[in-house]
This record gives C-alpha cells, structure tokens and sequence, in this order.
C-alpha cells in the first residue's frame, strides 16, 4: 500500500504510525506538501478515522509482526511515531506472537515512566532495523520558529520570567513531571503535571478566581519546553490554537515556547489566535533539553 501521489518509484518511503489527534494530519501534509515519500499506518481504536480515505493502513497495538512485515513489504526506511495516545491496556490489544516477544519490556517501561516507555518503544523499532524519525527531521517547518510571532511585542520582563521558567523545567526533568509552567516574573506559580496544558491553564484561571493571583488585568506567562534527556523523536512538546484560547482565558500575557524542540499545530491559526487575544508569543532558545 503506498498513498497515491506520496512516493515515487525510486524513492523508499517514510511510514507515519499514526495514533489520536490532528497532528498526525499536519505531518501528513507538511511530508506530502514537501514531497517527502511516506505511508500512513493507523492504530486502530486510537486514530481519527478520516486516515482511510488518505490511504492508510489499520492496524491494531500489538500486533508488531504485521506491522514490521508491512515496513518490511513497502521498503520503509524509517517511521515516524506521530498522535496522541493514553497508556494502553492489554484489553485494547491484539497482540501477534511478535507482539509477545516485547510485551515484558514494555510492562517495566510503563512502571518506570512515559520516557521510559517510549524509549523503549523506540528500541523495538531500530532492532528491527527501522529508525524512528522525530517530526523536526521529516517535517521541520512544524517546528517553532526563535522570535516574535505575531503583532505583541514581549516586555523586557517575560524574559527574565522564561530563564526561570527554563531553569525550573530543567531541574524538574530527571522526575519526568511535565513540560510547562506559569510564571509571573521570576515567581513559578504553576507547573504542569500529568494532567497536561490546559487543565494547567484551567488551573491558573481557578487561582484567579479565587485572588491566589492577580485578578485585575493581564499577567503571567505560559512556558513550553522539552525536558532534559526527552526523546523529541517521539515526544515533542505541542501547542497549538486551544492552547492560546486558554491562556488568554487564564488571563496571561503571553506564551513562550522553546525554539526547534516544540512543535506549533495550525501555526497560522495559533499566531491569529493570539493576535487577536492580544498576547504575544514568541519562540525563545533556552534551556538544556533534551
């Protein structure tokens, strides 16, 4: 199965895996729109349906024999692990003997941590002698730009608030916690948890209501970022617009994402959105993951 109008005859595609969400779209069209060879493989019960008329291929979780088999038939020289996707259960599997052969691993890795599952995950596939390719490598142009985006202008002080907020994620990172904070100036007031970015921003509102933190005007800025030794091949931070929304409903000032190591979803609809929110955004280097 090869996607009509992705690969020609002398160049050996790319395999998407695709789990949940629109990100798995927007490397699609970045790769077709770049003429980067690909397939798309779906797992079945966690991709978005709309993958069939774009040609993919379904496949269960587990089911790692057919799957590596259909690497193997279409001449894949890589795949990229793409999508959304909350730990499974062996209910949602369907596991081929292959399958088996890694399922002990994969238990230990998921006691010790999302990084160390994925690590692991990563390891099954270049066994098999098929690197697993980050969205910066097959889609760079996904990727956060440094500089201002969009028309707001940060104050020198957002500055001084993110290279706090770096060095709080930074030292956070060997506990696997989470990849974003509000700050207000020098001052961490929120830090992400496994309940990801928005329930942080939800949370931020919350402490508004209750005067924990400034109610009258703007104020704060949401930090996004890569923790230190975080594989971005298969885990790279993302934003996109209900990010922005968010934090304007939480009454922040602006959004500071890491430059080259976070990805922006719908980059034009996120700058539009926070035009119009009047926060400013802006890509920043810093810090020293992964």
């Amino acid at each position: 199965m090869r996607t009509a109008g992705a690969c020609s005859a002398d160049a050996r595609p790319i395999a998407v895996l695709c789990a949940g969400g629109a990100l798995p779209f927007a490397v699609i069209e970045a790769m077709r729109a770049a003429g980067r060879p690909f397939i798309i493989i779906a797992i079945e019960g966690i991709a978005d349906p709309a993958l069939t008329p774009l040609g993919a291929s379904w496949l269960y979780l587990g089911q790692l024999g057919k799957l590596f088999a259909l690497l193997r038939r279409e001449s894949c020289t890589g795949v990229v692990l793409i999508g959304s996707m909350n730990r499974p259960t062996l209910g949602s599997m369907r596991i081929d003997a292959i399958g088996w052969t890694y399922l002990f691993d994969f238990l230990r890795n998921v006691r010790r941590g999302d990084d160390a599952m994925l690590r692991g995950m990563t390891r099954w596939f270049e066994v098999q002698g098929f690197p697993v390719l980050g969205v910066a490598e097959v889609a760079p142009e996904l990727t956060a730009p440094e500089g201002r985006l969009g028309r707001m202008v940060p104050p020198r002080e957002a500055l001084a608030a993110a290279m706090r907020g770096f060095a709080c994620l930074d030292a956070l990172s060997p506990f696997d916690i989470g990849q974003a904070l509000v700050a207000f100036g020098e001052r961490i007031v929120a830090i992400e948890g496994a309940e990801g970015t928005d329930a942080l921003l939800e949370r931020v509102a919350e402490l508004r209501k209750q005067g924990r933190l400034p109610r009258g005007g703007r104020g704060g800025v949401l930090l996004k970022a890569a923790k230190i030794g975080q594989s971005l091949k298969v885990d790279m931070p993302v934003i996109g617009p209900r990010t922005i929304e968010r934090a304007a409903s939480a009454g922040l000032e602006g959004v500071i994402i890491q430059a080259h190591r976070v990805l922006l979803l719908e980059i034009e609809a996120v700058v539009a959105a926070a035009d119009k929110a009047n926060l400013f955004l802006l890509g920043l280097k810093g810090g020293k993951g992964p």
